[in-house]
């Protein structure tokens, strides 16, 4: 369901105009904890559209359908609120699951760790695909590759992630980040045209099933999937490593 609601505040917050689709974003989020009782007649209903254009609207959000759209909402589902339900760590727990992914990351293969930093180097355009809660860590990522002087590609809008990924060339790099690889599963759009571009592609993740590596050409495991919980400090110390690693193949001094 995270997935669901960042592609639709991001497109509440990315539109321009309220327009239909704008009206239809604003309902299914008023909705959410109803979505998955819905049929596609009952969500034309209520957003007072034909189901049609419902249809359109998932496309355009990155769903193949509104039956896709409504199975994505079916993940990690409390019953009593409707609601996906969040780890909260104490201290303890939070400390040794943080230390268990850095240990898999201090794990890295050198050779692994030097081929992705040649590939970043030498892509002639980079475009970072961050979903779900790491958009963050994955403009976190931008921002450092750019302070090296490598621009990368972040758009915090799915649609336009997508369509990215239509003009990339062999001589491109797509980076992709997820953690679960729920993302990935083909009720998605993204997945599709991730296999479809001509660029080169890198998965990062906690996952170890490789269902999905034959559409990459890396892919790095950066934790377990036991302690997702801390993904987001686990994703900022790996682009802390990247960063460090990058800086010593163009030489360039650290900004202070």
């Amino acid at each position: 369901m995270e997935q669901l609601i960042y592609n639709l505040l991001s497109y509440i917050n990315n539109s321009l105009e309220k327009d239909i689709n704008h009206s239809i974003a604003t309902s299914l989020l008023e909705h959410i904890d109803q979505i998955h009782d819905y049929s596609l007649e009952m969500v034309a209903e209520v957003c007072n559209v034909a189901p049609s254009t419902i249809n359109r609207f998932c496309k355009r959000i990155g769903f193949k359908n509104f039956s896709h759209l409504r199975k994505s909402v079916s993940f990690n589902v409390d019953p009593s609120t409707g609601l996906e339900t969040d780890v909260v760590l104490n201290t303890k727990a939070f400390e040794t699951q943080l230390n268990e992914n850095l240990a898999v990351i201090d794990s890295i293969v050198d050779e692994q760790m030097n081929h992705i930093i040649d590939c970043i180097h030498h892509a002639n355009k980079i475009v970072i695909l961050g979903f779900e809660k790491h958009q963050v860590q994955a403009l976190e990522l931008q921002k450092k590759l750019f302070l090296l002087g490598k621009y990368c590609e972040c758009h915090t809008n799915l649609f336009k992630q997508i369509n990215t990924l239509s003009d990339l060339t062999e001589e491109d790099l797509i980076i992709t980040i997820s953690i679960e690889g729920n993302i990935l599963a083909e009720d998605f759009a993204v997945i599709q045209k991730i296999q479809a571009s001509l660029g080169k592609k890198l998965l990062i993740t906690f996952s170890k099933e490789t269902a999905h590596s034959k559409f990459f050409n890396d892919v790095l495991r950066c934790g377990n999937m036991n302690n997702k919980a801390v993904s987001n400090y686990t994703l900022l110390r790996l682009f802390d490593v990247l960063e460090d690693q990058y800086r010593q193949k163009v030489d360039k001094p650290k900004l202070v």
